[in-house]
């Protein structure tokens, strides 16, 4: 089943219609609405029942037969749908629903389909609870085609929520061993990605991969904190509706809700500019004037929180944000630029400036810890 969704709003989009009941010149049908509810994010579809009369041309056009406003105190009206027709109906919502809590609400026109859910509902099971076949363990090359092969059947099978069920019954060290197989996986991707990208200029292809790999950035900070929006608008626009402000990403503590500002550049920006005098070297104006405008969207976004809030319909706060710049590459550093750059990033008692070596290089350390618990020689 395959189902479109066009946004009408940041808010909302429109589904398709559903048809219940047809004839050669009448029918009725329900026009699904997916909408953002902050008062609960479970009931997140609403919508129409409409009756329509098919035109001499040959298109349908929504008749007016009843305005249920206008009915008199003794006057009723009532719908009334056969098993096959509500079924059909709760089936297809179910998807609706099932879209919002997986994509949210995405601008443009997007298409989705019961399958692609079902197949990333399992994968996404697999990432957070492990790999279930014992025989694809190892994720070598002709492994993971198996294991991309059999994720797809089991979305596509009739039984795939049974076969859902019975894997999240999987539960001890077999489990948390499976777990780390797939965490292992996933880190030896995103670093051969480095490897291959590490000299890579192009600002978008990092915005890309941190938005694909969210969970790389929150290796920054010691408090549990979460993706929460990228490339996120903080207002600021003048009367020209110009220079508005747009944050990189956005991080929320899971706990405090307290929000973090991360700009990145990239791992080809320079950190160090010229000699200033004999053993200190300037910093390159590419990160005084990031950690600038990273500190004018923490003032932004605090001038402009409340109404920022009410138009999110996500709880967030900001007590005192994180400021982050994420730029350049500190192996290419001669002793004395490091000892400069040193000096210059701790007295900023505001802003967090870590390099990309080193945000890897925490991903490695990562990976090390899981191949040990694991019992993997890398």
């Amino acid at each position: 089943m395959e189902i479109t969704l066009n946004s009408t709003s940041a808010g909302t989009a429109m589904g398709e219609d559903i048809i219940l009941r047809e004839t050669t010149t009448t029918r009725i049908l329900f026009r699904p609405m997916v909408t953002n509810n902050p008062n609960n994010e479970e009931a997140s579809v609403r919508g129409w029942f409409t009756y329509q009369k098919k035109k001499p041309g040959g298109n349908w056009e929504d008749y007016k037969e009843l305005d249920n406003n206008r009915l008199r105190a003794d006057e009723w009206t009532k719908l009334e749908l056969k098993s096959e027709e509500l079924l059909k109906l709760v089936t297809e919502l179910d998807v609706y629903y099932k879209v919002y809590k997986n994509y949210g609400i995405q601008p443009g026109r997007n298409k989705f389909s019961k399958t692609d859910l079902q197949v990333e509902k399992i994968a996404e099971m697999l990432k957070e609870n492990n790999s279930i076949i014992s025989s694809l363990l190892e994720l070598d090359e002709h492994k993971s085609e198996l294991l991309e092969k059999t994720i797809k059947w089991m979305g596509t099978t009739d039984n795939s929520e049974e076969i859902v069920e019975k894997l999240l019954e999987i539960q001890g060290d077999e489990l948390d061993h499976l777990n780390n197989v797939v965490g292992i996986a996933n880190l030896k991707k995103l670093l051969a990605i480095w490897g291959e990208n590490s000299d890579n200029s192009d600002e978008e292809f990092w915005q890309r991969t941190f938005t694909e790999n969210a969970w790389v950035l929150s290796q920054i900070f010691a408090s549990p904190f979460l993706d929460f929006q990228q490339k996120a608008y903080l207002g600021g626009k003048t009367i020209g509706n110009k220079e508005g402000k747009i944050v990189d990403f956005v991080y929320r503590n899971n706990l405090s809700k307290d929000v973090a500002l991360i700009e990145i550049k990239t791992p080809s920006t320079k950190l160090i500019s010229s000699k200033y005098r004999s053993g200190v070297y300037s910093i390159n104006t590419d990160i005084t004037g990031s950690v600038v405008q990273v500190l004018g969207y923490k003032e932004q976004i605090m001038k402009d929180y409340l109404r920022l809030q009410e138009s999110c319909g996500e709880e967030f706060k900001v007590f005192n944000p994180h400021c982050v710049v994420i730029a350049g590459k500190i192996e290419k550093l001669e002793k004395d630029q490091l000892q400069s750059f040193e000096l210059y990033r701790k007295e900023m008692k505001n802003v967090v400036i870590i390099t990309y070596d080193e945000l890897f290089q925490k991903v490695q350390l990562l990976l090390d810890l899981l191949a040990e618990s694991n019992g993997t020689v890398e």
